[in-house]
């Protein structure tokens, strides 16, 4: 008996005198979920409460299985139970079949009964529902998609087994067969631009920022950065307000005030900051709505 090591086994009888060792492949690990998902809204402020809504799609080809929602950490943590209050989740079936339900909220995860045909879908509402207070380019509502029933496929396959020629000698003889096989049904991930994605900007200003270094040579330019931020520490991306600038040093040259456009998204670099006085000075930022920070101690020498 011998056999023949092709990838994943499984060893099963053949007619002969020996056994066959077959291929049975995985699914290919670039396969995805079958579905698309998009959300509104899909650009809010860090902090704020929104209800969201994510339709999902057969898009593909039909779905008779299960759905999996991921909510981000950080947000509002889903529940079913009380309607109106924070991170509810309800599931309407729209165009897809009645046996498609919400089964179950664990942790930040929905698990749903998907029986959609191919172009019909449902809709999950999730709120109101508070977003994160970090922002991001992008929050994943990470969506999996199983069937309930494997796939069949087939497969070329490798046999060896020892025959006996007509002079009665044993010999290993390699024929090639097609077998049938069912994949086995696994939870598969959406392709990434079929994945619902929020993404979280800076609220609205809270204070400004103002860096800049803290070693400098006396009649030596350099930059400084103002920042507008929100409550969270977020850039206030909106941010329009004027600046201006003084100094600890009153001989220092300084910025002219400067408004901010919607291009800056909430921060602005300076060039061509002079300081003459030696020893620790600083710089301060104030807004035409009253809003000041001062710099971090800047250490200025003469050479």
């Amino acid at each position: 008996m011998k056999m023949v090591e092709l990838h994943r086994r499984a060893l099963v009888p053949v007619l002969g005198l020996g056994l066959a060792l077959l291929l049975v492949p995985a699914q290919s690990p670039g396969a995805s979920g079958v579905g698309l998902v998009q959300v509104t809204p899909n650009h809010v402020s860090a902090g704020s409460t929104n209800t969201f809504k994510l339709t999902f799609t057969a898009d593909t080809g039909p779905l008779a299985g299960q759905t999996l929602l991921d909510v981000p950490r950080g947000w509002s943590r889903p529940q079913a139970a009380q309607p109106g209050a924070n991170g509810y989740v309800s599931l309407a079936k729209d165009t897809c079949s009645s046996a498609t339900k919400l089964v179950r909220v664990t942790g930040y995860r929905l698990t749903i009964a998907t029986d959609c045909k191919r172009g019909q879908s449902f809709e999950v509402s999730y709120g109101p529902a508070t977003a994160s207070t970090l922002s991001a380019d992008g929050y994943v509502f990470l969506t999996q998609t199983k069937p309930s029933v494997g796939v069949t496929a087939t497969k070329l396959v490798k046999v060896k087994k020892v025959v006996k020629t007509k002079a009665g000698k044993r010999v290993m003889k390699t024929t090639v067969k097609r077998v049938q096989f069912v994949i086995k049904p696994t939870f598969r991930p959406l392709a990434p631009k079929k994945q619902p994605i929020v993404v979280v900007a800076g609220g609205p200003v809270d204070h400004l920022i103002l860096n800049a270094p803290t070693i400098a040579s006396s009649g030596t330019p350099f930059s400084i950065t103002a920042r507008a931020e929100d409550v969270y520490g977020n850039t206030a991306s909106g941010y329009t307000g004027t600046v201006s600038f003084s100094s600890s040093d009153p001989a220092a040259f300084l910025p002219t005030p400067y408004t901010f456009t919607s291009a800056d998204l909430g921060a602005k670099t300076l060039g061509r900051v002079i300081l003459r006085a030696t020893g620790t000075q600083t710089i301060t930022v104030t807004d035409n709505a009253g809003r000041l920070d001062v710099s971090n101690p800047i250490t200025v020498y003469s050479f």
